[in-house]
C-alpha cells in the first residue's frame, strides 16, 4: 500500500469563518476530493482542532490557543518553526509503518513546511506546492521590488557560501533557507501558473541544470470548485439589491479577499478618489464591496488604513461585508457588474477565477495567475510600474470598463466559459498523480 502523507500548517479549522488565505483552501479542498482506497492511505498533519477531510488520518501539530490570524510577524514565525520541528519528528518517528520507499510526503507550504533535509535523507520523495513564492513575496512587499528576486537569492547564497547566513534574522532564514531547501529536497515542485514556475528557474539556476528544473516544475493551476447559486441565494441577491437600494444605473464593483497589503485594495480606492476629485464619477452611482477579513501578521493596521481611505470617498458608497463562507460569496457575486483584483502581489488569484465562473468580467493587476487564467476578451490587465502609479493606472481601466455595461456584460459571460473550463478535480488528481508518480 501507498501513502500520502500531506502536510498544511493551515489545515483542521472552521473554513466558512477563518480568513487562512487561497492555500488553506487549496489544501482543505484537496484532501476532500481525494478518496484513499484500498490501495493507498491518507494522512493529513495540520494545527487546527478537527480533521478537514473524512476517510483521512489526522494529527494536530503546534497548536495555538490563539487564531493563527491573529498572530503577529515574531509569533508566526515561532509558530512557523513549531511546526517545522513537530511535522518533521512525526513523520521520521513512523518510519516503520510510513516507510520511506512508499510514502509520498507533499508539504502545502513553503515557510510553514517540514525540514526537508532529514525527510528527504531517510528517502521520502517530496512533493512541494507553491501558492507563494515567498522571496518574490518578501520582495515586492516589504523591499517595494527594489530589485528582482533572482538578485536576492544570489545575495543570499553567497552569505551562505561564505558562512555568514547566521547574520539573517530568523524570519528571513523562513523566507530564504526555507524556499531554498524547498527546491533542493524536492522531487517535484508544483506551481499554479507559468511565471512562477519562470522565476523559481531564474531564482535556483545555481542549484540545477535548467533542464532539471524545467522536469521537476509543474504548473497545475486550481481552477474552480464554485458552484451555481441556490434559488434562495438569488433571492438573497435581490435583497440585497433593495437593501443597498440599487437603481438601474448603478454600477457595483467587489473585490474578495483577505484583507491584507499584499491585496493592494489602498490602490483601488485611491484609484476612485482620484475619479471622485476629475469629475469621472460626477453622474455615476458607485458601489464597492470590499469582502473579507484581516488576516496575518499587518492586517489588522491594514485594514484600518483601508477604512480610513474608504471613509475620504464622498461620492462611491463602500460597504464591508466582512468574511464571506461560500454560500455568502455567490450571493455577493450576484451584486456585482465588474470583480477587482487590484493585488501587489497575487500567486494565482482563486477568488479571480471564483468570479469569472459566477459570470463576472475581471480587472485585475498583471499579476503571476490571471495571466494564465484570464483570456483577454473577458477583462483587463493593469501593469503597476510602482505602487504609486498603479491608482491612476486603475482609474483609467475602470473608468473605461464602467462605461460600456453591454460590453461588460460580454466579458463576464466569456470569462463564466473560461472558467468552466477549469475544473478543480482536474487540478487534484493532477497533484495526486505527481505526488504519489513521485515514488517511482
Amino acid at each position: 500500500m501507498k501513502n500520502l502523507v500531506f502536510v498544511g500548517s493551515h489545515l483542521g479549522y472552521p473554513m466558512d469563518r477563518t480568513p487562512l488565505g487561497g492555500g488553506a483552501m487549496v489544501g482543505l479542498q484537496l484532501v476532500r476530493h481525494w478518496r484513499p482506497g484500498r490501495d493507498w492511505r491518507l494522512c493529513v498533519l495540520g494545527s487546527g482542532p478537527e480533521s478537514p477531510a473524512e476517510g483521512a488520518d489526522y494529527a494536530r501539530l503546534a497548536p495555538r490557543e490563539e487564531s493563527l490570524v491573529d498572530l503577529g510577524e515574531l509569533a508566526y514565525a515561532r509558530f512557523c518553526r513549531d511546526f517545522e520541528r513537530e511535522t518533521t519528528d512525526w513523520i521520521l518517528a513512523r518510519k516503520s509503518e510510513l516507510p520511506p520507499a512508499d510514502t509520498a510526503v507533499v508539504v502545502n507550504d513553503i515557510s510553514e513546511g517540514p525540514t526537508l533535509a532529514p525527510l528527504a535523507e531517510a528517502g521520502y520523495a517530496i512533493t512541494s506546492i507553491w501558492h507563494v513564492d515567498v522571496v518574490d513575496y518578501f520582495n515586492k512587499l516589504y523591499l517595494r521590488r527594489f530589485t528582482a528576486p533572482e538578485n536576492l537569492t544570489r545575495l543570499h547564497e553567497r552569505l551562505r557560501s561564505s558562512g555568514l547566513s547566521f547574520v539573517l534574522p530568523d524570519v528571513l532564514k523562513l523566507v530564504f533557507d526555507k524556499q531554498r531547501e524547498t527546491v533542493a529536497r524536492s522531487r517535484r515542485m508544483i506551481v499554479p501558473s507559468t511565471a512562477m514556475a519562470e522565476t523559481i528557474r531564474r531564482c535556483y539556476a545555481g542549484l540545477a541544470p535548467d533542464d532539471e528544473l524545467r522536469r521537476r516544475v509543474a504548473v497545475v493551476p486550481w481552477g474552480v470548485w464554485s458552484q451555481d447559486p441556490a434559488p434562495a441565494e438569488i433571492n438573497r441577491t435581490e435583497e440585497l439589491r433593495d437593501y443597498h437600494e440599487f437603481g438601474p444605473d448603478t454600477i457595483a464593483l467587489m473585490t474578495l479577499s483577505r484583507v491584507s497589503p499584499e491585496k493592494g485594495i489602498h490602490l483601488l480606492l485611491e484609484a476612485l478618489r482620484l475619479m471622485e476629485l476629475d469629475g469621472r464619477l460626477e453622474t455615476r452611482d458607485v458601489r464597492l464591496f470590499i469582502c473579507g477579513e484581516p488576516a496575518f501578521m499587518m492586517g489588522q493596521a491594514y485594514h484600518k488604513k483601508v477604512r480610513e481611505a474608504a471613509r475620504r470617498l464622498k461620492r462611491v458608497k463602500v460597504v464591508f461585508p466582512g468574511y464571506l463562507d461560500a454560500s455568502a460569496k455567490r450571493v455577493y457575486l450576484g451584486l456585482a457588474d465588474l470583480f477587482v483584483s487590484p493585488s501587489v502581489h497575487e500567486s494565482y488569484g482563486l477568488n479571480v477565477v471564483e468570479a469569472m465562473r459566477a459570470g463576472l468580467p475581471i480587472l485585475a493587476s498583471d499579476h503571476y495567475g490571471v495571466r494564465d487564467a484570464l483570456p483577454a476578451d473577458a477583462g483587463r490587465l493593469v501593469h503597476y510600474p510602482s505602487p504609486a502609479k498603479a491608482p491612476a493606472r486603475l482609474a483609467e481601466a475602470l473608468t473605461a470598463m464602467i462605461a460600456d455595461r453591454a460590453a461588460l456584460k460580454a466579458m463576464g459571460e466569456r470569462a463564466r466559459a473560461a472558467a468552466m473550463a477549469m475544473p478543480f478535480s482536474a487540478a487534484a488528481d493532477a497533484v495526486r498523480a505527481i505526488a504519489l508518480g513521485a515514488l517511482e
